[in-house]
């Protein structure tokens, strides 16, 4: 049986391994990053954010601190909402009455058509610190104002590669899972140099375009491009290869 190399956030890894192990594999949790809320946001960002004309939010993450941060949170009925993924709409949807847009390819690029159509002046942008080169480009090029405000903190953790090591000794069959660029660059520094050509020798199922370019960089050879980060779509790139 195969193990699936688990790297999502630390509080995303139970449900994942789930996920896998219904799906028929055995897993190895990894967890790249924690994640905390941000108590450096000030109510002068936050009551902005009110105010803003539109708003991109990239994951579930992003709203739930948003939240905790300020539970009355609330939009002008002008405000537009965007969000990448069903999974940020479905959370979105859970705590607000205001509908939210969603592009297609739930991705940076997706997200990006949407901004081409709706053409903003301005936007609000919630997340976290580091990523988004794509959508910072994009409003520059654009002489788009932005505010990022990180309603949340990624908390990096430290990977113990010793199990990984001795399934790569005994020539066991893993499959290295990516779920964002942030995690994949993550867990390539810690992995020890010893490593890294058996590694990157590896099967790897990517949730999106950007981050199979970031392992294609790295060096990975065998990559598989889900429809988005989710775990089912994942687990469905993972079976629909000939890696399955």
């Amino acid at each position: 049986m195969r193990t699936v190399v688990i790297t999502r956030p630390q509080h995303r890894i139970e449900q994942a391994e789930q996920d896998y192990q219904q799906a028929g594999f055995e897993t190895l949790a990894m967890p790249c990053f924690a994640i905390q809320t941000n108590t450096e946001v000030t109510p002068e960002q936050l009551a902005h954010a009110e105010r803003a004309p539109l708003i991109l939010i990239f994951n579930s993450n992003a709203i739930k601190h948003l939240l905790l941060l300020k539970p009355d949170f609330t939009l002008s009925e002008n405000t537009t909402v965007m969000g990448v993924g069903e999974g940020v709409a479905d959370y979105w949807q859970d705590h607000f009455d205001q509908p939210i847009l969603t592009p297609a390819s739930q991705d940076s690029a997706g997200m990006m058509a949407l901004l081409d159509h709706y053409q903003p002046e301005s936007l609000v942008i919630l997340t976290a610190a580091g990523g988004l080169d794509l959508v910072r480009r994009y409003c520059i090029k654009h002489q788009i104002h932005y505010q990022q405000i990180n309603t949340y903190q990624r908390v990096p953790l430290s990977l113990n590669f010793e199990v990984l090591s001795e399934k790569l000794h005994q020539h066991e069959e893993l499959i290295l899972t990516a779920t964002s660029g942030l995690i994949l660059e993550h867990f390539w520094q810690q992995c020890p140099e010893n490593l890294k050509q058996a590694v990157v020798a590896l099967p790897l199922i990517s949730g999106a375009d950007r981050i199979t370019q970031i392992a294609e960089e790295m060096g990975f050879k065998e990559i598989y491009t889900a429809d988005s980060p989710s775990n089912s779509d994942m687990i469905k790139a993972l079976k629909q290869s000939q890696i399955s």
